[in-house]
């Protein structure tokens, strides 16, 4: 996946819809400086711009649902034209936007040693508070549309969220973003972050894979099933089919010529299921194609918590922070497999973060 730096409008979805297609359409359409409203659990109310209304042969204003029964609405499936028009408005990627959030209130900087300790706890070391202090904190929002392929095809978008300080991900901003009359506008450089370019690109990728490979978990499971299915239902077919050969062979006394006849048939049955157990494991095996579409670099008002990690005779500093729009001390990120994490162990040589699941002493 790749960013490409430039300026764009683009405002997160904050309106969630749980139906997989309209959360699909709701994201989609945010993205395109739309307005989208869930009405309930299937039917998605939208604004859209004139441009791309005009894009998608639609009305700027407009209902879609996901029951053919609901009156004056769109009806729309994933086998749906318009989601291919949507797939083709998706080919426009790489737009990164920039804002910053006020925050009305006062950044305490005491309080935070009882904090820190009742929530970050290293199994087998210490962690001593230094200070605490308030510091704008950079985070990035990701958007990353993908194309599912099997029996059908499908498109979607996850959306995750990356504390560009700590690398954890994904992270909870609370309501920072709900209120339009909070967003400032920042001059600020895109191409320096706190983490390298390479780190930044895996940990969207792995993290995308996750909550896509969440979105498809019941197609993919469905998928499971057809297959399973319509396998048993071919070796039932084609055993049959050499059951009877070998059946007949028997009953007529068949020899030589006249049963080498017979055998070559159960050979041709037995490539055949073959042949149709490929095609349908071809039929039935989910690709999926995914890019990072777009991304908003947040600037939050936060405090940084500085701390000391202890084990042993490594010691090291390291930063928390403490979000004032969720309220709570963020998790620290396992250096191991990049896992959020309260509880953890630290290795003996530099006091690595390391998680419970990736600890093998």
């Amino acid at each position: 996946m790749t960013i490409q730096l430039i300026k764009s409008t683009f405002v997160p979805c904050i309106h969630m819809v749980s139906n997989p297609i309209l959360s699909t359409l709701a994201q989609l359409i945010s993205l395109h400086e739309g307005i989208a409203e869930a009405d309930g659990e299937q039917v998605l109310n939208v604004l859209l711009t004139q441009n791309i209304a005009k894009a998608l042969d639609l009305p700027e204003e407009i209902s879609f649902t996901t029951r053919v029964d609901i009156p004056e609405s769109h009806f729309v499936t994933y086998h749906s034209a318009l989601l291919n028009k949507f797939s083709e408005l998706l080919a426009d990627r790489g737009a990164v936007a920039e804002i910053g959030v006020k925050y009305h209130g006062y950044l305490k900087t005491t309080g935070f040693e009882k904090i820190l300790q009742q929530n970050i706890a290293p199994q087998n070391g210490l962690i001593r508070f230094l200070d605490a202090k308030p510091e704008t904190t950079r985070y990035l929002w990701c958007n990353v549309a993908y194309t599912a392929e099997a029996d059908e095809r499908r498109i979607g978008m996850v959306s995750l969220v990356i504390n560009e300080l700590t690398g954890v991900t994904p992270i909870d901003i609370g309501d920072a973003l709900f209120w339009e009359a909070d967003r400032i506008e920042v001059n600020d450089s895109l191409e320096s972050t706190a983490i390298s370019f390479e780190d930044l690109s895996s940990l969207i990728e792995q993290t995308s894979a996750k909550l896509i490979k969440n979105e498809l978990e019941n197609w993919s499971a469905k998928l499971t099933r057809t297959l399973t299915r319509d396998s048993e239902r071919l070796h039932a077919y084609y055993g049959t089919i050499a059951t009877e050969i070998a059946t007949k062979i028997q009953y007529k006394g068949l020899v030589d010529e006249e049963k080498e006849k017979e055998l070559a048939r159960i050979e041709a049955t037995q490539r055949e299921l073959e042949r149709k157990l490929a095609d349908i494991k071809e039929r039935y095996a989910l690709s999926v194609d995914a890019f990072l579409h777009s991304a908003m670099v947040i600037h939050l008002p936060t405090v940084h918590i500085n701390c000391e990690l202890v084990r042993k005779k490594a010691k090291r500093i390291v930063t928390a922070v403490w979000n004032p729009f969720t309220k709570v001390v963020e998790p620290l990120r396992c250096e191991v497999s990049g896992q959020p994490v309260y509880e953890f162990y630290l290795d003996d040589k530099i006091a690595k973060i390391i998680s419970s699941n990736s600890w093998h002493k």
